[in-house]
């Protein structure tokens, strides 16, 4: 009886130390939770394309050029719409075509990465006056970067996301483009392709808390997540990667164009991200490229939203009751944004409670 025992025993215990390589992130969720599409007051009179959208305190920012101008502010408490800023153009208080940012304790940073151009709206004089201009905080030149995404930590120090040297993905920085630190090495820092593919298979989108130096970091076209720390000494300190799935591209020299075609077979995975003090969501879909073009819902937008901790560690997801293309996070209602494409064609924003 002894002898059987422990044959049961020692058969439990390695079957227990069996562990199941999960294929995608949604491997990593057993809590599951529907959620129904609440009535929205936000007009779609005054929305364009949208290409992006922020929530911080009790407003709700879209990034959607139209008119000459690139973002439209909401008060996203009462669902009224503020007005457009953003004037497109080169002059005193205007801003380049393309323009991306962060939104964060009642300041919009924007960037535009081919002039290095840094500068900051203050969101209390945007609801004042929506023509108020942004302030420069800087323009940068670090040698050997290239960034996707670049998020104030403060007024005078950076933190750049894309490449650095082919081969590290994040660049801390203060305003006279020193580099403080450097660290994390991109999926693809071994291979022989040049710094320009490196770059563009390097995409993707950064977020950070509102109240702590946390930060996390999707790949484009991948199942790849990075979840990062500025520790009080201007270190750049990794919490936690999951990379699951790497983007597979096909890479093309022509003349002094670069580019990268992904793979059909390749996963679309992470869309967009929206963060709050405590969570990190995620727009993750599993369809491929492949998938994208006889789907005709679009498999660049999803109704799934994973939802980790600023450790990286799963939390839950939720199954929304329609497929969005960018969400955004509001804390103060605890109401989760989504941008969708109605059936004529148009823009439109909804809105869940969690």
């Amino acid at each position: 009886m002894k002898f059987l025992y422990l044959i049961i025993l020692l058969s439990c215990t390695l079957s227990s130390c069996k562990r199941t390589v999960p294929n995608s992130p949604v491997d990593l969720f057993s809590i599951t939770h529907k959620l129904s599409e609440l009535k929205s007051n936000i007009s779609d009179d005054s929305i364009g394309v949208i290409e992006g959208m922020q929530c911080d305190d009790s407003v709700l920012l879209l990034l959607d050029y139209h008119l000459g101008k690139s973002f439209t502010l909401f008060d996203s408490r009462q669902e009224k719409y503020i007005g457009r800023f953003g004037l497109i153009g080169q002059g005193p208080g205007e801003i380049p075509l393309g323009c991306n940012g962060n939104i964060a304790k009642r300041k919009f940073d924007i960037f535009y990465d081919q002039t290095g151009l840094i500068a900051a709206y203050n969101i209390d004089s945007l609801i004042l006056n929506i023509d108020a201009k942004p302030e420069v905080l800087m323009k940068y030149r670090i040698p050997e970067a290239l960034f996707s995404k670049v998020i104030a930590v403060n007024d005078t120090l950076f933190l750049g996301a894309g490449t650095y040297k082919s081969k590290y993905q994040f660049v801390l920085f203060d305003r006279n483009s020193k580099v403080l630190d450097y660290g994390v090495e991109i999926f693809n820092s071994q291979d022989d392709d040049n710094m320009y593919h490196k770059y563009l298979s390097n995409q993707g989108t950064l977020r950070k808390s509102s109240i702590r130096n946390q930060y996390v970091y999707s790949i484009n076209n991948s199942s790849n997540i990075d979840f990062i720390n500025i520790t009080s000494d201007n270190q750049i300190e990794l919490v936690k990667s999951i990379r699951l799935k790497n983007p597979q591209y096909k890479v093309i020299t022509k003349g002094g164009l670069h580019a990268v075609i992904p793979d059909e077979n390749n996963g679309i995975g992470y869309i967009d991200l929206a963060v709050s003090d405590k969570y990190v969501y995620a727009l993750y879909t599993d369809h491929t490229i492949v998938d994208k073009k006889t789907d005709k819902s679009n498999a660049i937008s999803s109704n799934l939203v994973l939802v980790f901790d600023w450790e990286g560690n799963p939390v839950k997801s939720y199954v929304l009751s329609k497929a969005v293309y960018f969400i955004a996070l509001d804390e103060c209602s605890n109401k989760l944004y989504g941008a969708t494409i109605k059936e004529d064609g148009g823009w439109s924003v909804i809105s869940y409670a969690i």
